[in-house]
C-alpha cells in the first residue's frame, strides 16, 4: 500500500489553492484528504482550488465524495475545482459517475 501524501500551497497573486496529492485516493485515507482540503479553504480565499492528480494512479468513491464537497464549497464561493492530471482510471471514474462534466479537468 502507497503512502499518500498531501501538500497545500498558494499561489503568490492568491487566485490559485494548489492541492498536490502523491498515492492512491481511497477510504483509508478520505478523512486526511478532506480534512487538508478543508484546512486549506479555511485558510485561503482563492477562487480556483486546483487539486492536482499527477500522482494518483487510483480513486476510489469515498475520494470522489470528498472532491465533490469541496465542489460544493467553491461554488459557494463562486470558484471552480480544476483537477490536474487524472491517470485514465481516475478519469475513467469520473466518466462513469458522470462528473467529467461537472468538474474542470487539465491535462
Amino acid at each position: 500500500m502507497t503512502d499518500t501524501t498531501f501538500t497545500a500551497s498558494s499561489d503568490p497573486g492568491g487566485d490559485t489553492l494548489l492541492i498536490v496529492v502523491d498515492g492512491d485516493l481511497d477510504a483509508s485515507v478520505a478523512e486526511r484528504f478532506e480534512g487538508e482540503i478543508r484546512a486549506a479553504l479555511f485558510t485561503s480565499t482563492a477562487p480556483r482550488l486546483v487539486i492536482d492528480l499527477t500522482g494518483v494512479a487510483f480513486m476510489d468513491s469515498t475520494a470522489l465524495g470528498v472532491i465533490v464537497g469541496a465542489k460544493n464549497v467553491m461554488r459557494e464561493r463562486d470558484g471552480v475545482v480544476v483537477l490536474r492530471q487524472p491517470s485514465a482510471t481516475v478519469a475513467r471514474l469520473l466518466e462513469v459517475t458522470m462528473l467529467a462534466g461537472e468538474l474542470e479537468i487539465e491535462g
